[in-house]
């Protein structure tokens, strides 16, 4: 009776300490300490050399420069809505495709996800939760996880379709998909010129029907979709679509 008692409350307190990351300063202050330890400490930032057609020119080395943002608070718009579908068990095996640093991991973990059932991939990884390596060839299994999440990630992509062939390899027949896509506006015309580049590639997504397209013929039920209104279009914004499977 003792050692269930003690299994409870050790359950609830690693629920509360979970939960907390939902909070975004403490999930920052988390993905801060682990950054320093990993990536300035123990010197583990590495990058992927072997770069497919489909990733765009400016990928990593732009990147790089947003590796400040710990907390990744924009995943949350597809997180939350992931962690309510009934078909997705807090034990679900997921990958998270362009996380950059562990904020959006720690997302999931407070969500109730659990930790050790959560992968990421990404062209840059500091961390020992995040595998080094292309959307487009992902060093995965057939049916390897039952939810993806492209956070804002396809639009680096010059040949989503390949992207999104080997997403719908990897996730199993029935599993979720949850696809962000940052819309600029007259925002990206500013950033453009600061930069003096186009950060990702020249495909404009814009719509969620051209989400969809890349996935064509293996959408099952779409749980959530949207679309930035056109009267809304000069300004910045997201087109996010989570949607199931089929094979």
């Amino acid at each position: 009776m003792k050692d269930h008692n003690k299994h409870k409350y050790k359950g609830l307190l690693v629920g509360f300490l979970h939960q907390l990351l939902l909070i975004d300063a403490i999930r920052y202050i988390v993905a801060y300490v682990r950054y320093i330890y990993f990536a300035k400490l123990r010197r583990k930032l590495r990058t992927f050399e072997h770069h497919h057609e489909g990733i765009a020119s400016n990928t990593i080395s732009h990147n790089l420069k947003g590796l400040k943002d710990l907390a990744v608070v924009r995943s949350l718009a597809l997180i939350k809505p992931l962690s309510v579908i009934e078909s997705l068990g807090m034990d679900a095996n997921i990958l998270t495709i362009g996380p950059r640093t562990e904020g959006e991991i720690l997302s999931l973990i407070g969500y109730g996800f659990m930790p050790g059932h959560i992968r990421g991939l990404d062209l840059i990884t500091y961390s020992p939760w995040i595998d080094l390596g292309d959307m487009h060839q992902m060093p995965y299994q057939d049916n390897a996880f039952d939810a993806v999440v492209m956070g804002w990630v396809i639009a680096y992509s010059e040949d989503p379709y390949k992207a999104a062939q080997e997403v719908v390899r990897v996730t199993r027949n029935g599993g979720i998909v949850a696809v962000g896509v940052e819309f600029g506006g007259e925002e990206a015309a500013h950033q453009i010129k600061e930069l003096g580049y186009k950060p990702g590639s020249k495909r404009v997504t814009d719509h969620i029907d051209k989400i969809l397209e890349y996935f064509r013929e293996h959408i099952d039920h779409t749980y959530f979709s949207h679309s930035i209104l056109p009267q809304r279009s000069h300004t910045k914004g997201s087109v996010i679509a989570i949607f199931s499977i089929k094979k």
